[in-house]
């Protein structure tokens, strides 16, 4: 009998094959009794979307506050995303509360009215909002009353129009005013601007620190100089040829970004994907994950100063890659998910030979595991180095393995179990202390389990070759589907709303980075500044996937 699990720890895996049984939480609501909890707030009608797995309420503007408090603090539901949307000649804000399984979620949906574009903020109840309304405003023109922050987030030029409103595309006009950082006070303190440009290949941000000597009072981190404007290039566009904007959020998660449009456009259009579809891309997820996360472990030990450590993960991550190369075509794995199934076939080879690469990597990073916390020079740096604490992370919302490594169970491939996740067991790894050390020792974990799901998937696929898809139909009518994915770096979210010809009308990404990337501003406080870019290095957050 093992032993039984101790605090930070899993309790130890049953052997590959279904999901069993979860245990029951009494104190978890299931479907019924989050409707009636629902209708007890007297919003108006509540409704169930297929498309989105999610119940719906509409609310005034003067409601809107109260509502969204309420899921959050008494449904304990975390804001996973807010947008906006131009509709019948006026704005309309959408908040999504993502719940986990059994429990769906909510989809609020706050109509401001007519010639009124103000919203109240929702600043007082949920701590992490500022950069969702903040993106709202400058991409719709909405002010929201009461918020404490009301700088620009993503645009570093003047528009002729708010760049999302309907329309001919808004044209630059000029630069805004200076941007305004908090102000340096006290004696000793001085401010150290670094970026947006930065040596090496690397995109532009600009990090602005406040500290004493060598110590780091105070980060902020100002991002939007890759803004593409992605959502407004989905509008009008065939639903299937959404997928090549979905992979371009992030490049280093395109497998997960083509999935997660996937899934939100085959929820749209009430598609249904065969078994073998959805555990090849289950294999392409997480071949990605290992790739990415080996990359992680690699740049951290470049970051202490210890090549022999990157040099070994960094071969691991090149062969994950090329076996994505010989699988799909595409080292990054682009260009093969498709709305429907796949773009073109998967070449599966011999699943031997993959399945012989995925058992030496497990076995070759958990050693690179040891190994490196076995040099008393590696340890020294990554010890009690960048904490997130765990009531921070959970505060703030944080996701994947920044937050896991801060103690946080979170993960949708458990809380809400898609595709070949939802007959599989899937092992979570959490840390303690949130430092470099435990997210070093989380992503090695997370590249095991990866791993043993990969030979999974594989062993469900036998010579199987995944179909093309079908074109989808026109819908007819206004359908609306919402995809998730647990990305390498957490929940990728992607809303879409299909145009009754067929085509896309508005779609929202929210990519993970959106959320985490105040973690490092968290991570460096009482650091060193030299530390910095190991703290960075360990959360890996995406630039182009805030900006998108």
């Amino acid at each position: 009998m093992s032993p039984p699990a101790q605090e930070g720890e899993e309790t130890p895996l049953p052997p590959v094959g279904t999901r069993p049984p979860l245990p029951v939480d009494r104190n978890r609501p299931d479907r019924v009794e989050e409707e009636r909890t629902l209708g007890a707030l007297g919003a108006g009608p509540v409704t169930w979307l297929e498309g989105e797995g999610l119940w719906a309420l509409s609310v005034d503007p003067e409601r809107w506050p109260a509502i969204c408090r309420c899921i959050s603090e008494v449904m304990h539901h975390p804001l996973s995303t807010l947008f906006g949307e131009e509709a019948h000649g006026g704005i309309r804000l959408h908040a999504l509360f993502l719940g986990h399984d059994p429990t769906p979620g909510v989809h609020v949906r706050c109509p401001l009215h007519p010639g009124v574009l103000s919203a109240p903020s929702l600043a007082a109840t949920i701590p992490f909002v500022a950069p969702f309304e903040r993106e709202v405003a400058e991409m719709f023109g909405v002010t929201f009353l009461g918020a404490m922050d009301r700088r620009p987030l993503l645009l570093h030029e003047r528009h002729s129009a708010p760049p999302l409103r309907k329309g001919p595309p808004a044209t630059p006009t000029g630069e805004l005013e200076p941007y305004v950082f908090p102000p340096v006070e006290g004696e000793g303190v001085y401010e150290i601007p670094v970026g947006p440009v930065h040596a090496g290949v690397i995109e532009p941000g600009h990090f602005r620190f406040q500290a004493v000597g060598e110590e780091i009072l105070d980060l902020e981190v100002r991002l939007g100089y890759t803004h593409k404007g992605t959502e407004r290039l989905f509008e009008g566009q065939p639903v299937a040829r959404g997928t090549l904007w979905a992979e371009s959020i992030s490049g280093d998660m395109s497998v997960a970004g083509g999935v997660a449009y996937a899934h939100a456009a085959e929820r749209a259009l009430d598609s249904r994907v065969p078994a073998v579809t959805e555990a090849a891309r289950g294999l392409l997820l997480e071949l990605e994950r290992i790739a990415f996360l080996c990359g992680d472990v690699a740049g951290i030990s470049l970051d202490v100063g210890y090549a022999v450590g990157a040099a070994r993960a960094n071969r691991l991550r090149e062969r994950t890659y090329a076996g994505l190369r010989s699988l799909t075509g595409s080292r990054l794995g682009r260009a093969i998910v498709g709305v429907g199934g796949f773009r073109r076939p998967l070449v599966l080879g011999d699943p031997a030979e993959l399945i012989l690469t995925l058992r030496e990597t497990s076995a070759r990073i958990q050693a690179l595991r040891d190994h490196l916390l076995d040099k008393s020079s590696v340890v020294d740096r990554l010890q009690g180095t960048g904490i997130i604490h765990r009531w921070t992370a959970e505060l703030l919302h944080f996701l994947g393995p920044t937050a896991r490594a801060s103690g946080l169970r979170i993960d949708l491939r458990v809380d809400r179990p898609y595709g070949p996740y939802r007959d599989v067991e899937v092992h979570v790894p959490r840390g303690l202390q949130g430092d470099v050390q435990d997210r070093l020792t989380v992503k090695v974990d997370e590249v095991v389990e990866a791993c043993r799901l990969s030979e999974t998937f594989l062993g469900r696929l036998g010579q199987g070759i995944p179909p093309a898809p079908a074109t989808p139909p026109p819908p007819g009518e206004p359908r609306e589907g919402l995809g998730w994915v647990e990305s390498p770096r957490g929940e990728f979210l992607v809303y879409l709303a299909l145009a009754p010809d067929g085509t896309l009308g508005r779609v929202h990404v929210r990519d993970p980075s959106f959320l985490t990337w105040p973690a490092i501003e968290q991570a460096v406080r009482g650091n060193i500044v030299p530390d910095f870019p190991l703290c960075n290095k360990s959360l890996n957050l995406s630039y182009s996937g805030y900006d998108r």
